[in-house]
């Protein structure tokens, strides 16, 4: 009887991993996308594809990654990318599991509340639309998965010293390979530092009870700077000028800006105060939406669960929860709610506790009517994840989705070489560099974004990627503009606009041609 559980315990995390495996190759984007707010695509696969620097905070370890997926020898490059994603995802399910069974302790019921868990966060539809795209979200929810299982497996090793010295040796290793899983987190998003207060009481806690020697400690600190030395790849990768070289980090101040995300800088924590009550409402629905009701009361069941058998614990749970939603909240964008997938995944871990709790506690009582009552709260259980699945679907879908290949095709079938292509938005943007440096290969076209013309080092990368172009040069502090830039082309290349501007278009003609608008010189 007891060799059942523990296959189970490796059968069940396998099943989760295909089943939502499955799911998001079935339901995956087949190219570049623009749904689900993966405006970003374009940059990063671009990036990735050529071994650049995306936008900040250049995620070098999603770029590493990156690179090995678009070596795959099926499909778009795009599609690589997205594939990654769902990857990504489908880990976090079967993740989401093993650290909710570890919470639940062998406990009546364990396994069946934690697949219940997994199944609910893996057709919830925020951490479902991130699994079929190209960001760096569901990669960055792996990691907070991963730390926290390795993190709770630790605390099992603990139990047993100093009764059993050989857990020395495996507290060892599972605080160094956490130290390397968090160092790498770090360069894939920065948000992971919230977790740091996880990372740090379970140090703490090792530390206090002596169980490692300092050379077992200085290897834990030299594993997570391995891991954060991903950075290294920015200077790197900069000093040999790639196409895509945001913020030039092969100095230091450009290093320093583009990992410090210095464009987004301002909107952190910006939401004027007098929106925080509708976004504090905003965050509850959300929750609410990626759960239901039954998935949220039990959440709360588990909490409470959580707090009665392990204050210490709960409280730190609790305060990575509350950090992330702060953040998540107060960033002034109206895509800040991808961050609160590591939100889910803790609510995810109290569902399944209170899950299993619930189980435990209508099981017990001994009647006539125990294993109807059984029966009859597991198909419930099930049926929740099932109606998930129905409800977000449709919403989450993206096997049919061509809308952005559609745009970059027809973009650059009406555009003859020696053109130039002015910009106004990301999503234009990032496509059409993706079209023109992946897909196409046509560096006669110049892509301008507008709004980066401002900067030094998109200038610098324009001049190195377009040779041909007019590019004026700064004089007297004034920087490159659109409109300088359009009298020093305008007679020699064909330009284009990808969206209407209104500033441009009153000094200017410019009328539409398929999907663009073209100045007319006289």
């Amino acid at each position: 009887m007891k060799a059942l559980p523990s296959r189970m315990r490796i059968v069940v995390p396998l099943v989760l991993f295909i089943l939502s495996f499955a799911l998001y190759w079935h339901t995956l984007a087949p190219t570049i996308t623009w749904q689900h707010d993966g405006y970003d695509a374009g940059d990063l696969i671009t990036a990735a594809y050529t071994l650049g620097i995306p936008h900040p905070t250049g995620y070098p370890t999603y770029m590493l990654l990156g690179k090995l997926f678009t070596l795959l020898p099926f499909g778009d490059i795009a599609y690589r990318m997205n594939l990654l994603s769902a990857l990504c995802a489908a880990l976090t399910v079967m993740l989401l599991h093993c650290a909710s069974v570890t919470l639940l302790r062998s406990q009546p019921h364990a396994i069946l509340a934690s697949a219940y868990a997994a199944l609910l966060l893996a057709t919830s539809r925020i951490f479902w639309s991130q699994a079929l795209i190209t960001e760096v979200y569901a990669l960055n929810c792996l990691f907070f998965a991963a730390t926290l299982c390795l993190l709770l497996k630790l605390l099992g090793y603990l139990s047993e010293w100093p009764e059993n010295p050989a857990s020395r040796t495996c507290i060892s290793r599972i605080l160094t390979l956490t130290a390397l899983t968090y160092g790498l987190s770090l360069g894939n998003h920065l948000t992971m530092v919230f977790s740091a207060p996880l990372v740090v009481f379970h140090c703490m806690v090792v530390f206090r009870r002596r169980v490692l020697r300092t050379s077992q400690w200085a290897r834990v600190l030299g594993a997570f700077f391995l891991g954060l030395s991903a950075y290294v790849y920015l200077p790197l990768r900069a000093g040999s000028e790639p196409l895509l070289n945001w913020g030039e980090p092969s100095t230091l101040r450009g290093f320093l800006w583009v990992v410090s995300g210095g464009i987004y800088r301002h909107y952190v924590l910006a939401l004027p105060l007098a929106h925080w009550g509708e976004r504090i409402m905003a965050w509850a629905g959300l929750l609410r939406q990626q759960f239901g009701i039954g998935g949220a009361a039990l959440g709360l069941l588990g909490a409470w669960r959580q707090a009665e058998r392990s204050r210490q614990q709960f409280a730190i749970l609790l305060l990575t929860f509350v950090i992330y939603s702060v953040y998540a909240i107060g960033y002034n964008t109206t895509d800040s709610y991808v961050y609160l997938l590591p939100v889910y995944f803790v609510c995810a871990l109290w569902i399944g506790q209170g899950a299993q709790y619930a189980l435990r506690a209508l099981t017990s009582v001994q009647s006539k009517w125990s294993r109807l009552v059984a029966v009859f709260l597991c198909t419930a259980l099930l049926a929740l994840p099932l109606g998930s699945l129905r409800a977000n679907l449709p919403l989450v879908d993206l096997s049919n989705d061509f809308t952005a290949y559609d745009y970059g095709s027809q973009v650059f079938a009406q555009v003859p070489d020696g053109s130039v292509i002015v910009s106004v938005s990301d999503a234009h943007t990032f496509t059409l560099w993706y079209f023109g440096q992946v897909v196409t290969g046509r560096t006669r076209v110049a892509l301008i974004d507008r709004d980066l013309l401002g900067y030094n080092w998109y200038v610098n990368g324009l001049r190195q990627s377009y040779p041909w172009l007019d590019l004026p040069p700064a004089s007297a502090g004034i920087r490159l503009s659109v409109e300088r830039l359009l009298e020093a082309n305008m007679q020699s290349c064909v330009i284009f606009l990808t969206d209407v501007d209104a500033e441009l278009m009153s000094r200017h003609i410019f009328r539409q041609q398929g999907v663009l608008y073209r100045l007319h010189v006289h």
